[in-house]
């Protein structure tokens, strides 16, 4: 074996070791903006690009980026045209570097930085700032000649002369710099004092951490309608009705009961029906409300009613399911769904489809098992928690829906999915039905259950709505 191979296949092992230690972004309970990643060129065609990391002309010398594209936050790449609008009265035009940078890319860099180097890298464990959009490394071109102006020191070399407090380069180099700092502090950027071609924008804290790459940033959003016209529009009922057979968990002390208050002719000669009924929250089509799984959780009066009327995704899990009735919805389903349908809106509510409600309402089909009391052998699909992080965290579902009795799958002992969602405040919908009648983009879903005060949940009526 080469010299060359041993490194590689070095590097290669750390980098294996450290994704298995972390194999996403750093978990961020809080809430953030919604991401709006621009291509720059797109807004500005005079900005110049060199993404050295879609080739090997970079400090690592191989690429990281299957394009030579850069991506800023909106409001970020709309700064810096300003930016380059200013330079070119001083005879200088922008050239760009990188941007939006997904997390793992940032997860390479770390495992293949020397130890004394890793001042020039972001650490993984906390992100980056161009893991959020908002951090661009660029230089300037001289517009009289075409070329990049000499900065004093190469983009990414990992020395002292990178600093923005180095003061031994040439005078010109340095007063460029100088040029390039006052110009983008104007627009609301900072440098890195460790690197002088890297600013990062002002509103960074209110985007989250991503680690979508760019052919998925460049897909459209997954289609669905603005506006649905009520009076054309095919109505899909995706409710069980509440009755004798309604489903609840196997725990659960009581069922749905139905009591005659009155019936039949009243002595005024007309017909008359009134009932009244008992049911725990949880069973039957229902919703689960965030506080059902947090302490600080919403109730479901206090649920909005926004998160609850909606554009829908349907994600198909069904011959999946068909094989393994544990099944858990991956990471790597959610990205191969995104592949072929767009990366999944913000504020979409999520259906998951693996043909359960066909086993309604026999309960040992259904929840696998039908032992009373007992909810320990349970068996039936659903969401796995590392793709419900995906969903919740970066893609900003408003609700995940499911046509089996949970959103955790049936064996699972700490129901990790619902406390993903609840401390989001991102309600679930169980016990769906019809999803089989759903496509996988272009419904809008209207799901209102009752309104509680106080309540963890309750009986809910789901429909969907499809331009005819």
């Amino acid at each position: 074996m080469t010299k060359t191979a041993h490194l590689l296949f070095a590097a290669l092992f750390i980098a294996a070791a450290s994704i298995r230690a972390q194999d996403g972004p750093p978990k961020e309970d809080r809430a953030f903006r919604e991401a709006d990643l621009v291509e720059l060129v797109t807004i500005d065609s005079t900005i110049r690009l060199d993404v050295r990391y879609a080739g090997k002309n970079n400090e690592f010398g191989r690429p990281f980026y299957s394009e030579a594209r850069a991506f800023l936050q909106r409001p970020a790449a709309e700064a810096l045209v300003r930016v380059n609008r200013a330079l070119k009265e001083k005879g200088y035009g922008l050239l760009v570097f990188d941007g939006y940078r997904p997390w793992s890319v940032t997860k390479a860099f770390w495992d293949l930085t020397p130890a004394d180097k890793k001042i020039f890298v972001a650490d993984p464990k906390s992100g980056s700032r161009h893991n959020r959009g908002c951090a661009v490394d660029l230089s300037l071109v001289d517009l009289a000649t075409g070329r990049e102006a000499d900065m004093g020191s190469r983009y990414d070399e990992m020395s002292e002369r990178s600093y923005t407090t180095y003061t031994k380069g040439p005078k010109e180099a340095l007063a460029r710099r100088e040029l390039l700092s006052t110009a983008m502090e104007r627009e609301g950027f900072s440098a890195y004092s460790a690197e002088w071609w890297h600013f990062d924008y002002k509103d960074w804290r209110d985007y989250a951490l991503m680690d979508v790459p760019f052919a998925a940033l460049s897909a459209a959003k997954a289609g669905f309608s603005e506006v649905v016209n009520l009076r054309l529009a095919r109505v899909v009922d995706l409710t069980h009705s509440f009755d004798e057979k309604t489903l609840y968990w196997p725990t659960s002390p009581t069922a749905f009961e139905l009591r005659t208050l009155s019936r039949g002719k009243t002595p005024g000669g007309w017909f008359y029906e009134a009932n009244s009924f008992c049911t725990p929250e949880h069973g039957g089509t229902h919703l689960d409300a965030p506080v059902h799984f947090s302490e600080t959780g919403e109730s479901a009066d206090v649920v909005s009613v926004r998160r609850l009327i909606a554009p829908a995704v349907v994600l198909d899990v069904v011959a999946k399911a068909a094989q393994d009735p544990d099944y858990r919805l991956t990471v790597a389903d959610v990205k191969g769904w995104e592949a072929a349908h767009g990366v999944i809106p913000r504020g979409a509510i999520v259906l998951l489809r693996t043909g359960w409600s066909a086993r309604w309402p026999d309960r040992r089909r259904y929840f696998g098992d039908d032992t009373p009391k007992d909810a320990s052998h349970l068996h039936f699909p659903s969401y796995g928690r590392e793709a419900a992080e995906l969903l919740v965290r970066d893609r900003g579902a408003a609700a995940l829906g499911v046509d089996t009795a949970s959103i955790d799958h049936g064996p699972s002992p700490d129901f990790p999915v619902h406390r993903v969602a609840a401390a989001a405040q991102v309600p679930g919908l169980e016990n769906l039905t019809g999803l089989g009648d759903l496509p996988e983009t272009g419904a809008w879903l209207v799901a209102l259950p009752m309104k509680i005060g106080g309540g963890s949940g309750g009986p809910v009526r789901v429909v969907a709505l499809l331009s005819k």
